[in-house]
């Protein structure tokens, strides 16, 4: 009996000794290669190329209108100006909007009405949390330049829009787009 409780006490010894020893870090098997990273940042550069080109020849011709340059990488335009002294959406503010989106020869690609929120009055609504939920970067970053009751048109470079993954069937991977947005209201705000 003596025995088999000296091996067993030396058997959960050495297990514990053993298992006090500092974990050893395991090194990778493979190194990986970034070509196919550094190859996808080149395409892309190409790609905003061609795209800030389109949209500076497109801003050329139309004399009608004044574009901004926004600092977030986007044009746009304001169609409906307002008071510029009435307030602006910040972070956390909750909006409504209405927007579609084009595509760049000006066609809709998809209404106002299927863009809006399930339960809203009016099905062209959009309510929005600046800030604080996954959206269309581009409209992110105009909305909060924008006062109540403006509409302004946005030229979004693919990569302010739906960048490589698209929109379902409706807009492809890489697409710039245009966007008219309208910013209705701010919630608890008049």
């Amino acid at each position: 009996m003596s025995r088999l409780f000296n091996f067993i006490f030396s058997g959960v010894f050495i297990l514990l000794f053993v298992s006090c020893s500092k974990p050893k870090a395991r090194k990778p098997i493979t190194k990986t290669n970034n070509s196919f990273l550094k190859a996808s940042i080149k395409r892309n550069k190409i790609i905003n190329q061609k795209q800030e080109a389109f949209f500076a020849e497109l801003m050329k011709k139309d004399t009608v209108h004044k574009y901004i340059n926004s600092k977030h990488g986007f044009w746009y335009f304001i169609k409906s100006k307002k008071d510029t002294l009435g307030i602006k959406p910040k972070k956390g503010d909750e909006v409504i909007i209405n927007y579609e989106i084009r595509n760049i020869d000006g066609e809709i690609i998809l209404p106002k009405e299927k863009l809006g929120s399930y339960g809203q009055k009016n099905k062209a609504d959009r309510l929005y949390k600046v800030d604080g939920e996954n959206f269309i970067q581009g409209v992110q970053d105009a909305i909060k330049q924008m006062h109540v009751g403006e509409t302004a048109v946005l030229f979004l470079p693919s990569n302010k829009a739906f960048g490589i993954s698209g929109f379902e069937d409706y807009i492809a991977p890489n697409e710039p787009i245009i966007i008219e947005v309208y910013l209705k209201k701010i919630n608890n705000k008049e």
